[in-house]
C-alpha cells in the first residue's frame, strides 16, 4: 500500500500521507458496507458525507457516520423491547463488519465487551465500532470509527445519493496499470444519505453537546450555510428538536464562553484542510457564536422543564 500512498500523494500534491492512507481505507470500507444488506438500512451522514456527497473535498474526515433509517420500528415499543431489537441489530451489524474487516485486513472482533472495538451510549442506541489497522506511514496502530445512531429523530427525508472519491479524477486505465488491486478507490458509491439540512442540524447539535470543542464542526457549518444560505431562526424548531432528543441521554451543554471566534481555525483542524477557509469565516463565527449563545439559553429552559 505504501507505493499507492506515495503515488497518490505526488499525483494530488497532498503532503500528509497518513491522512491519504486513512482516506483510502475509509472509501474502501464504505464501498464494502454498501455491498451488504446494510445499504438500505442506514443513511450516511456526518463530516465524511459532507465532503463525499455534497461539498467536495475541502478537508479530510476520519470516520463514518450512519443513522438507522426505519425509526418507525421503535414507535410504541417499551424500552425493554427496544433494547431487545437493538441487541439483534447490533449483533447482525458486527457480523457484517467482522467479515468486511477480514476482507480489508483490518483488526475487528465481535466482542461487545471489549472497549478496544466497541463504545455504547444511550442504552446501546448509539454505537461506535472501531476497526484497527497498522499505519504503514506512522508505523503504529490507528483505527477508523463507524458510528451508528440506531435510535434518532430524522426531520428531513432520506435521499438516494452517491459518495465520490478524492481520487475519482485519476484515469481508470492509469490506476489499472499502476495499482490494479486498488482500482476500487476511484469508484463512486451509490447509497442513501441525510439531506444537507439534516446534517447541519446535527452539526449544531454536536457543537452544543460534545464535551470538547471541534473546530471542524464550525468550518462544516460555515460551508454548509454558505451553500444553503439558511436562516437559523427559521430552522430552529428542527434544531431544538434534534438537540433535546440527545439531551435525554446526556444533559450536557457546551460552555461556549471558551470559544474565541477569531482563533477557532487555528487548532489541529488545519492538518485536515485541503483548501484554506476563506475570510468570510471570521465574520460568520462572530454572528454564529452569538446565535449559539441565544440558542443555548432557550435549550436550558427546555432542559429545566
Amino acid at each position: 500500500m505504501i507505493s499507492l500512498i506515495n503515488y497518490l500523494s505526488g499525483r494530488l500534491n497532498i503532503l500528509n500521507k497518513s491522512l491519504i492512507e486513512k482516506d483510502v481505507l475509509l472509501h474502501r470500507l464504505l464501498l464494502h458496507v454498501m455491498k451488504t444488506d446494510l445499504k438500505n438500512q442506514f443513511a450516511f451522514k456526518g463530516g465524511t458525507c459532507i465532503t463525499k456527497c455534497y461539498l467536495g473535498y475541502y478537508r479530510f474526515s476520519e470516520d463514518l457516520d450512519f443513522t438507522y433509517i426505519n425509526q418507525k420500528e421503535f414507535k410504541g415499543k417499551s424500552q425493554k423491547a427496544i433494547r431487545r431489537i437493538l441487541s439483534t441489530k447490533i449483533n447482525t451489524t458486527l457480523l457484517i463488519f467482522e467479515k468486511i474487516a477480514k476482507d480489508l485486513n483490518l483488526d475487528f472482533k465481535k466482542d461487545k465487551g471489549n472497549k478496544k472495538y466497541f463504545e455504547f451510549g444511550g442504552s446501546n442506541k448509539f454505537t461506535t465500532f472501531k476497526l484497527w489497522y497498522t499505519s504503514e506511514i506512522l508505523k503504529e496502530k490507528q483505527f477508523i470509527k463507524i458510528q451508528i445512531n440506531f435510535v434518532e429523530i430524522i426531520e428531513d427525508k432520506i435521499i438516494d445519493n452517491s459518495a465520490k472519491s478524492l481520487y475519482q479524477k485519476i484515469n481508470k486505465k492509469e490506476m489499472q496499470l499502476l495499482h490494479p488491486s486498488y482500482i476500487d478507490i476511484i469508484k463512486e458509491i451509490p447509497l442513501k444519505t441525510y439531506t444537507l439540512n439534516e446534517i447541519l442540524y446535527e452539526k449544531i447539535r454536536a457543537i452544543l453537546t460534545r464535551r470538547e470543542i471541534k473546530a471542524r464542526d464550525f468550518i462544516d457549518v460555515y460551508l454548509i450555510n454558505k451553500k444553503l444560505k439558511l436562516n437559523f431562526l427559521k430552522e430552529e424548531k428542527k434544531i431544538i428538536k434534534k438537540i433535546t432528543f440527545m439531551l435525554k441521554y446526556d444533559k450536557y451543554l457546551q460552555n461556549l464562553s471558551v470559544i474565541k471566534p477569531k482563533e477557532i481555525v487555528l487548532d489541529d483542524v488545519e492538518k485536515l484542510l485541503l483548501k484554506p477557509v476563506d475570510k468570510g469565516f471570521e465574520k460568520f463565527m462572530i454572528s454564529f457564536c452569538a446565535y449559539l449563545e441565544d440558542l443555548k439559553g432557550k435549550l436550558q429552559k427546555v432542559v429545566e422543564l
